[in-house]
């Protein structure tokens, strides 16, 4: 009989079925911006110059405090993965051993 473990199943599904749902949303989100940034009106071309100047004017030194904050997060991200993939396979080594 099969050792199937039922959270890791709910698991990987249900990250699947959001991981999903976010790429589509977000897709379907810049893909709105995108047509309503394109059009030819005088308001819409004063927001893309305003947009454009305040990306410009960004401020890098809070701008790369947040990029380094998210690079840290994906680093602890990566360290919890490996450490479960270890857990899983002492949890393999061990009921192989019984």
């Amino acid at each position: 009989m099969p050792d199937i473990d039922f959270f890791n199943f709910f698991r990987y599904v249900l990250g699947t079925i959001v991981t999903v749902y976010a790429t589509v949303v977000t897709l379907q989100s810049m893909r709105g911006w995108w047509a309503w940034l394109n059009g030819r009106d005088r308001y819409v071309s004063l927001l893309r110059r305003y947009l454009m100047v305040h990306g410009l004017r960004l401020r890098f030194r809070t701008f790369w405090g947040d990029v380094i904050i998210c690079l840290l997060l994906c680093v602890v991200f990566a360290l919890i993965w490996v450490a479960h993939n270890k857990i899983y396979a002492i949890g393999e080594v061990l009921q192989s051993a019984r």
